[in-house]
């Protein structure tokens, strides 16, 4: 796994692409909640820019509130600090124009903020 979060949902992100003419990563992405009588799981491919990804930490590192989008807006990655939560939304169209999404809320402790920092912050970047 490139980036692997274990909590306080699981959510890994392994890169397939790289795009150096649009400085980009393409992530293969993986969330997965597991909760009292309900689980589900989403498998989605999507384009990142690096300068969305570097932002992403550096709002982290600050304290803001941090954004994770890809560059077609089906994916939203969202920690805020001030309030303790962790947010996603992933959705996708068809060629016929249907939707299917799925997005969900977590409550951040201090720690999973931590670690929530420390696995974007540690990916090795090439740009």
């Amino acid at each position: 796994m490139d980036i692997e979060i274990s909590n306080p949902i699981r959510i890994s992100l392994d890169v397939v692409e790289l795009d150096e003419h649009v400085p980009s990563l393409k992530f293969s992405i993986t969330i997965q909640v597991k909760k009292f009588s309900y689980s589900s799981e989403i498998n989605s491919q999507l384009w990142i820019e690096c300068q969305c990804f570097d932002a992403f930490i550096d709002s982290m590192r600050k304290g803001d509130t941090a954004v994770l989008k890809d560059m077609n807006d089906f994916f939203e990655l969202r920690v805020n600090s001030d309030q303790g939560w962790l947010e996603w939304s992933c959705a996708r169209e068809d060629l016929e124009g249907n939707v299917t999404s799925a997005q969900g809320k977590e409550k951040l402790t201090d720690q999973s903020k931590c670690t929530l920092y420390e696995a974007f912050s540690n990916y090795p970047k090439w740009w």
